[in-house]
């Protein structure tokens, strides 16, 4: 479902949640665009603020990896974890800033 955290039921240790941001109206598909949430507390060096966005999921903030978009097997997503809608806009501006530069 668009704007939901999902656990990541992939090998990747280093995402742990997987956000996804596909339009609920194509369903016809086996496989979600996904954006991996990376712990902020493991950054070496200051995010990209505006490509991104932090969420903040069981009392640890996220990084929302834009760059790091992809496309998963509906088996790799997990249990709901948190309904992100309420960051819809800061999640949007950032897709905006990587494909369009603004």
């Amino acid at each position: 479902m668009q704007y939901v955290v999902y656990r990541n039921n992939g090998n990747s240790k280093a995402y742990p949640f997987l956000l996804d941001v596909q339009s609920d109206i194509i369903d016809e598909l086996h496989t979600r665009l996904v954006i991996p949430l990376y712990p902020l507390k493991w950054l070496a060096n200051p995010p990209a603020r505006r490509l991104t966005p932090i969420i903040n999921i069981e009392n640890d903030d996220y990084l929302v990896m834009t760059h790091e978009m992809a496309s998963v097997r509906l088996s790799q997503m997990g249990d709901e974890v948190l309904d992100a809608r309420p960051h819809r806009q800061s999640i949007k501006n950032a897709l905006d800033f990587i494909f369009d530069g603004f």
